[in-house]
């Protein structure tokens, strides 16, 4: 594992204040604040797959919902802090390198009573185009109703 790229990784995302920083070379391509699937998902409605191919992605927690949407535009690797045995399962089968700090069963709901709605919701999906699709629709219907 490159520790020495992780810890600097995680720690520019501190040092920034955000949660995602998407990056190819040495252009930086998109960074959020928000936190969750969001801005995951944004940044492959505004960027496309094709400019995403082949990226690094720093994200703080990487569950399997994450992990197939980076799966769906083929980045290159993965940094975060926390990962769910779901989402190493997603990146190896993508072949798609990973490096974290700390590795989780599940990740939690926001209020940390049960599984994230994100990650129960793609359970038995393995297909990353078929998980960013349904992950989409469902973020923006919960967009919707906030």
């Amino acid at each position: 594992m490159n520790e020495k790229k992780l810890r600097e990784y995680l720690t520019t995302l501190n040092r920034w204040g955000v949660n995602l920083h998407i990056f190819k070379g040495d252009a930086s391509l998109y960074r959020s604040a928000k936190s969750g699937i969001a801005p995951l998902i944004e940044a492959v409605e505004k960027l496309g797959t094709a400019e995403l191919s082949g990226s690094t992605v720093v994200d703080k927690v990487v569950g399997k919902a994450a992990a197939l949407i980076i799966s769906y535009f083929q980045a290159r690797e993965v940094y975060t802090h926390l990962i769910s045995r779901s989402a190493t399962k997603v990146l190896d089968k993508n072949r798609i390198a990973f490096y974290f700090e700390r590795l989780t069963d599940e990740i939690k709901s926001r209020n940390g009573l049960g599984i994230c709605p994100f990650e129960s919701a793609v359970k038995e999906i393995d297909e990353p185009k078929v998980g960013y699709e349904k992950l989409r629709k469902l973020l923006r219907e919960k967009m919707s109703l906030d």
